[in-house]
């Protein structure tokens, strides 16, 4: 959008023993300098069953992050993502453990 602004759309699948999900999020950076931004928005998590057990669902989340670009080919992040609706994806395709508020760097 500007030079200090920034809107990002990513995607990723992940295949587990009971389900598949593929996760998107749409999100605005803005750069504070030249090396140091902000980042946030909404995040989406859709997850198919494998089996007959597991019904398929959604989780909507928010991101909050801010990143660090070391040189123009390697940046580092660290984000956290808080699920808004209540949704049954459990981690890494369990189902029976409650996925908590995800950081990641």
């Amino acid at each position: 959008m500007s030079k200090a602004t920034q809107i990002e759309l990513q995607g990723g699948y992940d295949t587990y023993l009971l389900t598949e999900r593929f996760r998107t999020n749409l999100v605005g950076k803005i750069y504070l300098n030249d090396k140091f931004y902000l980042f946030s928005g909404m995040e989406v998590k859709a997850e198919t069953g494998n089996y007959d057990n597991v019904s398929s669902t959604y989780r909507l989340g928010f991101v909050a992050s801010a990143g660090y670009a070391i040189s123009e080919n390697f940046m580092i992040e660290i984000k956290r993502n808080v699920q808004l609706n209540n949704s049954r994806i459990g981690i890494f395709g369990e189902i029976l453990i409650e996925m908590p508020v995800v950081y990641t760097i």
